[in-house]
């Protein structure tokens, strides 16, 4: 017998994620949870659903919200330290600015 496809596997993943999610929802315990009417389980499945698509677009904003800067020079100047472009190092240096 063949093993689960991918899409199978992410499928079973985020059932079992969104039911984990229900159940911690409903501040029950796993049997107590399954012991809850049909409609019961539902409507913890949809405020489930909406947790875990709200906390994925949570993630998705802050990875887009990173930004590389590693090619910024740092430079410092009465005390006070700045993360400047390479190509304004120069104007920085003619006012004072030190690099660092």
């Amino acid at each position: 017998m063949a093993g689960l496809t991918k899409e199978q596997k992410a499928e079973k993943a985020l059932l079992e994620a969104l039911l984990a999610k229900a159940i911690e929802l409903s501040g029950l315990k796993a049997e107590e949870f399954k012991a809850l009417s049909a409609e019961e389980q539902d409507a913890f499945a949809i405020k489930a659903k909406e947790a875990l698509d709200a906390l994925a677009l949570a993630n998705q904003a802050s990875e887009e919200d990173e930004v590389d800067n590693s090619h910024l020079v740092k430079v410092t100047k009465d005390g006070e330290t700045l993360e400047v472009h390479p190509a304004c190092l120069a104007d920085h240096k003619r006012i004072g600015w030190k690099e660092l």
